[in-house]
């Protein structure tokens, strides 16, 4: 059994399909993750009809200008429901810039106070931008996950000194992933989550077509190779993994 801890379940019209699918190879569990103030309502309104779904809450950086008082807000007004796992997807995207840094930034140190105020965990997506979210992350008491991290070696010692898990999505079966298969050997066991950001980012053999939370199976196998470890084993240290990292999907 396998858990798909960073979903966008929003973007699938056959979304009854998606599941069975996923449920028919052993994903009992989907973590869905809003990057919009649309998507974020969507998310929670999932976790209120499935059993097997939870949700996080918060801006992409590609949408920052969204983080308004009305926003967060909201969030206020239904953090106490358990279904409700964390903030995220937020952080730094310096790879697009489709948000002027200035607001990625304002955008990202709200969300962050806000996750510390909740005492909530966070879900960051940081691309080209971990020097700047390192120094921003010092500031504040939260912790949570590197989601698809691309921080490479150099900065993996960093994140997992801040007490973050790392999150490995489907670029860990590409046939050039070399350093990131080697971040994968050197993250410990009991810091490694599974995500497949889907709808995004099949992994071999579907790379290049829409991804579904059923190909979890295969980024569990890659990982499971790479640390030479049994899939039921994985699967047990992952679960554990992602109760620790958002403790209310243990309750």
């Amino acid at each position: 059994m396998f858990i798909d801890t960073h979903i966008h379940l929003d973007e699938f019209k056959d979304l009854e399909e998606v599941l069975d699918r996923a449920r028919g190879v052993g994903v009992d569990g989907f973590i869905c993750v809003g990057y919009d103030v649309q998507s974020s309502k969507f998310s929670y309104s999932l976790s209120i009809q499935y059993n097997d779904i939870y949700a996080i809450l918060g801006i992409h950086p590609h949408s920052a200008s969204e983080v308004t008082n009305e926003f967060l807000n909201w969030i206020c007004n239904v953090k106490d429901n358990r279904k409700i796992l964390g903030i995220g997807e937020i952080g730094l995207d310096y790879y697009r810039n489709l948000s002027p840094k200035e607001i990625q930034l304002e955008a990202f140190e709200k969300q962050l106070s806000l996750a510390q105020e909740l005492k909530l965990p966070v879900s960051l997506h940081i691309r080209d931008g971990y020097k700047d979210a390192f120094n921003i992350l010092k500031k504040y008491k939260v912790n949570g996950v590197f989601h698809c991290y691309s921080g490479g070696l150099h900065f993996l010692e960093e994140a997992l000194s801040l007490d973050f898990f790392i999150g490995f999505d489907g670029p860990v079966t590409f046939h050039n992933a070399r350093e990131l298969i080697e971040v994968v050997r050197r993250c410990p066991l009991d810091r490694i989550l599974l995500e497949t950001d889907a709808p995004y980012l099949a992994p071999e053999p579907y790379r290049g077509r829409r991804n579904e939370p059923a190909y979890l199976i295969y980024i569990a196998e890659k990982i499971a190779e790479i640390k030479g470890i049994d899939l039921e084993e994985l699967s047990k240290i992952t679960i554990e993994n992602t109760k620790i990292c958002f403790p209310r999907y243990a309750t």
